[in-house]
């Protein structure tokens, strides 16, 4: 066990039949539940797929001003950047990305005034299609088997959707950044990773002069405070128990981990013990009391409770370290899904075929595999046992998730604060469970950087809301804040207040104007992304991608030189061009030469169109694949333009130099010796 010493005071409906096992929304199902084919009723409104977005917009708010005009924010803790100005060649007209701020602090509150509960409830590495919410949310909008990657085989979770049927669902939800402690950090305190102190490495220190959404409720509304669960902000690399200290505005924090994923927690002589798989012997007969999720929850319940008791507003973090690594769980969840066969995503066989081949940033497990081998290579893995122990448990671990939001739920409504109790369901990132060949998370793809997040206000949020605008976790803080009358405050938030298209009428709303933000960061930060609604543009050291989530839900298909998409394109492109500089995103800091505009002479990463049954890429042009099959076979030499020789044309767009962005290829004529320059603009690098 590793302990501490430390203690504290205490719609319409939609349906689609599935193979999902039965359980009862609040109480425990027992082992020997049946898989039955259920139909699920969500009360969330009917959508028919579509081609296009609706161009319908809400008065939710869009991005503000330009950089130029940035006030000096107050919380500001970040690495020096080289700034520069965007080229003229971009469109002028851009939504632009500048940090909003709220006015100065007001008054103390009444007795008399209305002071909302919160209770966050924050996940850790979740798949949204694994809440059924979302699956049915997804196969109305693309289709059953795009939502449905795993095969049929439905996860049923009635408490989380319940969330959403009474509140409202966000569709387009995204972190900042796809790493649990940069993630956290944004969703504490409304601000992008690079200005929260350390906190743009995993394991990184939050810094001290943060000011988070708790903080705020506390101070200016009296609020009673508490986190339980996993913090990882604290910067020490071992899990552990204790926060040094450091309150930031939770003062509960006696169930406040740095980090980990303990499966068990006790409570040993006054102190915090978490365990791992090994001790479960341990906790023979009280698995329901111990296990780490049950544990937290009943927690917080206490914790309600008391407040409760001492008539005043609460507001609760309940950071929840499944579904996260370990994939193990308690019974009978650990045994409820054994059963059931997962299949291998569909888009883990395109990427490893190379057809389409995934963007250059991308790296896939299984890669040592032979292009030629990867359909036997994902079989045999589809079909050993780490692949489907770790569905079988991740699944179990959801739905024990449920199980204690079933419980929460209940807990609220007998101690009758229903009403009063705003109720959040997210989570820092997602986990793409191999779709593109690919676990865990790191990436832009939308179910690595995209999360699940719910929110029930009763009487104030219209039940079964579904509210497709993108927001990201930056712009959690001072929404909730504003959602909860604080109002006048001195603090600066780079993310947005989206109270005002929360709290309206419409039952399905979508901003296409406003733009989010999501990075890479860590040690080696390698892509940045820019999004407006159901479209998404991501820049690395390989070509720009430009996805279209409702035409390609798959994310295999680049359509950044679509005829149809070159007005958004370039919004994108000027938006995240600023937004490089201005919110100190640290691919620049990483990444040399990075590609605005795809260049004109560039290969395609698919696998050849070859005749023969070869199996090749433009790489292979010169060795297994002769130079002069480019010559005598059209269809390879446009393929491969830039390894057939077969262009010498310059890209009439932008790229970014050491930080510094170009705006033509006149303007890089001094860079010729740099070799992504001279792919840019052979011509005028006189390289062709």
């Amino acid at each position: 066990p590793i302990s501490s010493s430390t203690s504290s005071p205490i719609s319409s409906s939609t349906s689609y039949p599935s193979k999902e096992l039965s359980g009862a929304p609040t109480l425990e199902p027992s082992i020997g539940s049946s898989n039955n084919s259920t139909k699920y009723q969500t009360n969330l409104p009917t959508l028919t797929p579509t081609i296009q977005p609706s161009t319908r917009k809400t008065s939710s708010p869009t991005l503000p001003p330009t950089m130029s005009q940035n006030p000096t924010l107050t919380q500001s803790v970040s690495p020096s950047t080289n700034p520069s100005s965007v080229p003229s060649t971009l469109p002028t007209n851009a939504p632009s990305s500048r940090p909003t701020s709220l006015p100065t602090s007001g008054p103390t509150p009444s007795p008399t005034e209305t002071r909302p509960n919160l209770i966050m409830i924050l996940t850790d590495e979740h798949n949204l299609r694994t809440l059924s919410c979302y699956r049915d949310y997804l196969a109305t909008k693309v289709g059953a088997q795009s939502a449905d990657v795993w095969g049929d085989l439905r996860l049923d979770t009635p408490n989380i959707d319940k969330l959403a049927s009474e509140g409202a669902l966000f569709s387009n939800f995204y972190t900042v950044a796809p790493l649990c402690t940069p993630s956290r950090a944004s969703f504490m305190t409304g601000m992008y990773p690079s200005f929260t102190g350390g906190s743009i490495m995993n394991h990184g220190v939050m810094d001290e002069k943060m000011t988070t959404f708790a903080k705020v409720l506390k101070d200016e509304k009296s609020y009673r405070t508490a986190y339980f669960g996993k913090w990882h902000l604290d910067g020490d690399v071992t899990p552990g128990w204790g926060s040094n200290g450091r309150q930031f505005g939770f003062d509960e924090n006696k169930y406040r981990f740095n980090r980990g994923h303990f499966k068990w927690i006790d409570e040993v002589n006054g102190n915090m013990a978490g365990y791992t798989i090994e001790d479960e012997w341990k906790f023979e007969g009280k698995q329901s009391e111990n296990f780490t999720t049950d544990y937290l929850v009943d927690r917080g319940i206490e914790f309600m409770k008391s407040s409760i008791d001492t008539n005043e507003p609460f507001a609760m973090v309940l950071s929840i370290p499944d579904p996260h690594g370990p994939n193990h769980t308690r019974q009978p969840y650990r045994d409820m899904y054994k059963d059931l066969h997962f299949k291998v995503p569909e888009t883990a066989k395109t990427a490893r075929s190379y057809n389409p081949a995934p963007p250059g940033y991308i790296w896939i497990d299984l890669d040592e595999t032979p292009i030629k081998d990867a359909d036997q290579s994902l079989a045999d893995y589809e079909n050993g046992r780490f692949w489907q122990r770790y569905m079988q448990q991740y699944y179990g671990m959801v739905k024990c998730i449920d199980y204690n939001v079933g419980k929460l739920m209940k807990a609220i409504k007998d101690l009758d604060v229903d009403d009063d109790t705003i109720i959040v369901f997210t989570s820092d990132h997602g986990d793409l469970l191999m779709e593109h060949s690919r676990l865990n998370k790191g990436q832009p793809y939308e179910t690595s950087a995209g999360v699940p997040f719910l929110i029930r206000y009763p009487g104030k949020v219209p039940a079964g809301k579904v509210v497709e605008t993108a927001y990201s976790s930056v712009d959690f803080a001072p929404t909730i804040l504003s959602l909860m009358g604080v109002s006048d405050t001195d603090v600066n938030f780079q993310g947005v207040d989206g109270t005002e298209e929360l709290l309206n009428s419409d039952i399905v709303s979508y901003d296409e104007d406003k733009i989010i933000f999501s990075m890479d960061t860590g040690k080696n930060p390698i892509w940045a992304m820019a999004q407006m609604g159901h479209t998404k543009l991501v820049i690395s050291k390989d070509v720009p991608w430009l996805f279209d989530i409702i035409l390609d839900p798959d994310e295999i298909r680049n359509f950044i030189d679509s005829y149809w998409h070159v007005d958004i394109k370039q919004k994108l492109q000027h938006a995240i061009t600023e937004a490089l500089f201005e919110y100190k995103i640290p691919l620049t800091w990483f990444i040399s030469s990075i590609y605005i505009d795809k260049p004109v002479c560039s290969d395609k990463r698919d696998i050849l169109p070859l005749t023969n049954g070869q199996i090749a890429t433009c790489k292979d042009i010169g060795g297994s694949v002769k130079l002069k099959r480019c010559e005598k076979q059209s269809k390879i030499r446009n393929h491969c333009l830039k390894s057939c020789l077969s262009c010498c044309e310059d890209t009439a767009g932008t790229m970014l130099v050491e930080a510094k962005v170009y705006g033509s290829c006149s303007e890089l004529k001094g860079l010729c010796q740099n070799k992504s320059v001279r792919n840019f603009c052979p011509m005028t690098c006189e390289t062709c």
